[in-house]
C-alpha cells in the first residue's frame, strides 16, 4: 500500500512538472557574446582571447563564449597550470581553457595555481589589493579543490 502511494504521488508530480517546470537556477550561468559583435572581434589565429568590456576582464572564445575573470596589475588573470581565476558574487573560483568551471567559486581569496596547488583563504577580508588581505585561514589545495594542508 505504501509503495502504491509513492508511485501515485510520484506519477502526479511528474506530470504537473512537465506542464508547469520548475525552475532552475544555474550555479554559473555562461555568458555569450552577441554575434553581431563578435564578428567586429579580432582573434590574432587564436581561439581565446582577453577583452576588457566595462572596466572588467572576461576571456573570450571564438564562438561567443565568454568567462569574468580576475584582474591582476590592470590586465586579465593568466592562466598558470591550465587554469584562470574568476569572481562570482565576491567569491573566488577557477575555470579551464575551454571556460568551464572547474571548481567553483568559493574561495574568499586564492592565488593561482603553480604545480598542481593554489594557496586558498576562506573568511579573510580583501583590503583592495592582493597584498592586503586581513584575518581568515590560509590552506592550500591541489586542482579537484582537495584541502591537502592547513
Amino acid at each position: 500500500m505504501k509503495f502504491l502511494l509513492t508511485l501515485i504521488i510520484f506519477i502526479s508530480f511528474q506530470s504537473c512538472s512537465k506542464s508547469n517546470p520548475i525552475p532552475t537556477k544555474k550555479l554559473f550561468p555562461s555568458s555569450y557574446m552577441p554575434q553581431s559583435d563578435l564578428n567586429n572581434i579580432d582573434f590574432k589565429n587564436r581561439e581565446l582571447i582577453a577583452i576588457h568590456i566595462k572596466n572588467k576582464f572576461y576571456y573570450l572564445r571564438k564562438d561567443g563564449k565568454m568567462i569574468e575573470t580576475v584582474e591582476y596589475d590592470g590586465q586579465a588573470d593568466e592562466f598558470s597550470d591550465g587554469l584562470a581565476r574568476t569572481k562570482i558574487d565576491g567569491k573566488i573560483g577557477f575555470f579551464n581553457s575551454n571556460l568551464e568551471i572547474v571548481l567553483k567559486p568559493i574561495y574568499d581569496f586564492a592565488f593561482p595555481f603553480h604545480n598542481g596547488t593554489s594557496e586558498i583563504c576562506m573568511g579573510c577580508k580583501d583590503k583592495g589589493q592582493e597584498s592586503l588581505l586581513d584575518g581568515g585561514k590560509w590552506k592550500t589545495i591541489n586542482r579537484e579543490g582537495l584541502v591537502i594542508e592547513e
